[in-house]
C-alpha cells in the first residue's frame, strides 16, 4: 500500500496560521474531482489533502503527525480550535497565476523547490533538500523541461508566502469511507454488528478469561508479549533514499583521469551501514609522474597510499543516508512490473547490460515460542526484492528514473576502457551498480 511521506510544518508567526511543505501531487482526470481525490488520498494513507487547479485539477497530499497538530501555541484559527494549515505551493501557484518557480532556504536550513504553471503546481516540485547541490541539480532539470518558466525571487516570494491567505490553499482532513456514511446508518450498522459477533464472541473468549484468571497468581510479572514480526521487517530492513546514488555518482564523475602524469585505472565504492566506502587506483602512465606531486592533489579528507613506485590508491568515505521500509511508500509489484520496468526498458539502449532478477520475498522470522500467525497474515502484503545490476557508460546513470526509490544499493565500480569509437552505450568510463528493490504484493 502506497504512503505518502510526513510533511514539513511551520508556523506563519503573528498570523495563526502554518504553512505545510513536502505534499505529493498527482493530476486528477474524471468527472468527480471531489471523490476522485479523497479516493486516492485514502489510498496514499494520507491525513490532509487540498485540491487546485483550472481547468486541469491537481491534489496535493501529506501527513501531518497527531502530535504537532495537538500542540499548538495559542494562534488558532478563530472558532474551531484547529489550526489553518494552508499547502506552501499551492499558496505559492495562487500567488503566481502566470507562473514560475523559486529555490527558497526555509528557517530549518533546507531547500525547498517549487514551482507553478497556470495557477497550477508541478507535480514534480514542492520538494525538500538538505544538500544545496542536490537541490539545484533538481532545479536545472526542471528548467530543461520547462525552459519559459520564468524565476521569482525567493525572499521576495517567502515573505509574500508568510503573509498570504487563501481559502482555496486550507488543507484539509481526509475522511474516512466510514465517516462519509450518514450518523443513523452508522449507528444502526454498529448495532447489527454487534448484535451478530457479540454470542460467537463471548463463547470464544470466555474459556481463554477463565483460563487466565486461574492462572493470574503465577503469572504477575510475566514477559511483555513477542513483537510483530512483520513489523519488525519493515522497521529494521534499510534502504537507501533517492538521493543516495546521485551523490555517489557525483563523488566518482568528480576523479580525474589524467593528473600529474597519472592515470586512472578503475574505483570502487561499496555501500555499508553508515557510509560508503569508495578507492581509486592510479597508475604511473608518464616517467614525469611522482608520488609527491599526487598526494600534494590529494583532497582535503582523502587518504592515498603507494605501492610505492609504480601505483597509488586514493581512499574516501561518503556518510550513508538510509530509511527503513517502514517509513517509504512501497510500491507493488504491478507497479514495478508496468511503471519502473518501462522506465528501464526506455533508458536500455544507453546501456550495454540492464538485468533485473525475480522477485523473492523476504522472510518474515517468528520470534522464539510464537505460533508465526503474525508472520503469515495474509492480510498484509508481502515484501520482496529484486536484484537490479546495470552497466553502461557513467554518463548514462544520470538518466536512471526517480522510480527507483525503494532500493538499497551494494556497489558501485568504474573502469577504463579506451574505445576507438565510443557509441551510446560504450564509453570510456564504464560504470557498474549492484543493487535491491523492495516492492510489495
Amino acid at each position: 500500500m502506497e504512503r505518502v511521506p510526513h510533511s514539513l510544518l511551520l508556523d506563519c508567526p503573528g498570523t495563526g496560521r502554518a504553512l505545510a511543505f513536502g505534499l505529493r501531487w498527482f493530476a486528477l482526470i474524471g468527472s468527480n474531482v471531489p471523490a476522485l481525490a479523497r479516493s486516492r488520498g485514502r489510498r496514499l494513507r494520507a491525513s490532509h489533502y487540498v485540491v487546485g487547479g483550472a481547468p486541469a485539477a491537481m491534489a496535493g497530499y501529506g501527513r501531518l503527525r497527531p502530535r504537532r497538530l495537538g500542540g499548538w501555541p495559542a494562534e488558532r484559527a478563530r472558532g474551531s480550535g484547529a489550526p489553518l494549515i494552508q499547502a506552501a505551493a499551492q499558496l505559492y501557484a495562487l500567488l503566481y497565476p502566470d507562473g514560475g518557480h523559486s529555490l527558497i532556504r526555509l528557517p530549518d536550513g533546507r531547500l525547498w523547490l517549487v514551482a507553478a504553471q497556470r495557477g497550477t503546481v508541478l507535480s514534480q516540485t514542492d520538494r525538500l533538500f538538505a544538500s544545496r547541490d542536490e537541490a539545484l541539480r533538481e532545479q536545472a532539470l526542471l528548467l530543461s523541461q520547462r525552459p519559459a518558466l520564468p524565476a521569482r525571487e525567493p525572499d521576495a516570494a517567502w515573505a509574500a508566502l508568510l503573509q498570504a491567505a487563501d481559502p482555496a490553499s486550507q488543507l484539509a482532513v481526509l475522511p474516512s469511507r466510514w465517516a462519509e456514511v450518514p450518523l443513523a446508518l452508522r449507528l444502526f450498522l454498529a448495532c447489527v454488528g454487534v448484535s451478530a459477533v457479540a454470542p460467537a464472541l463471548w463463547d470464544a473468549l470466555a474459556p481463554r478469561w477463565h483460563a487466565r484468571e486461574a492462572s493470574a497468581p503465577g503469572s504477575l510479572d510475566g514477559a511483555a508479549p513477542p513483537p510483530d514480526p512483520y513489523l519488525v521487517l519493515l522497521q529494521t530492513t534499510a534502504a537507501h533514499v533517492p538521493s543516495e546514488l546521485n551523490r555517489v555518482l557525483a563523488g566518482v564523475g568528480k576523479l580525474p583521469i589524467q593528473v600529474r602524469g597519472w592515470a586512472l585505472s578503475r574505483a570502487h565504492c561499496l555501500a555499508g551501514a553508515q557510509r560508503w566506502t569508495c578507492s581509486a587506483a592510479y597508475v604511473r602512465a608518464h616517467s614525469s609522474a611522482t608520488n609527491q606531486a599526487l598526494h600534494a592533489l590529494r583532497p582535503a579528507g582523502w587518504e592515498l597510499s603507494f605501492q610505492p613506485m609504480e601505483a597509488a590508491t586514493l581512499f574516501w568515505r561518503i556518510p550513508s543516508r538510509q530509511a527503513w521500509l517502514a517509513d517509504l511508500s512501497l510500491p507493488t509489484s504491478v507497479q514495478v512490473d508496468t511503471e519502473l520496468v518501462t522506465a528501464l526498458q526506455r533508458l536500455q539502449p544507453a546501456f550495454s547490460a540492464v538485468v533485473l532478477a525475480a522477485a523473492a520475498p523476504l522472510p518474515i522470522s517468528a520470534p522464539p515460542g510464537a505460533n508465526g500467525a503474525a508472520a503469515a497474515n495474509p492480510e498484509r502484503p508481502g515484501i520482496r526484492r529484486r536484484v537490479l545490476t546495470l552497466r553502461g557508460p557513467l554518463r548514462s546513470f544520470a538518466l536512471l528514473p526517480d522510480a527507483i526509490s525503494t532500493a538499497r544499493w551494494s556497489q558501485l565500480s568504474l573502469e577504463i576502457q579506451p574505445q576507438p569509437s565510443p557509441g551510446l552505450a560504450s564509453s570510456t568510463l564504464i560504470a557498474e551498480l549492484h543493487g535491491e528493490l523492495y516492492e510489495q504484493e
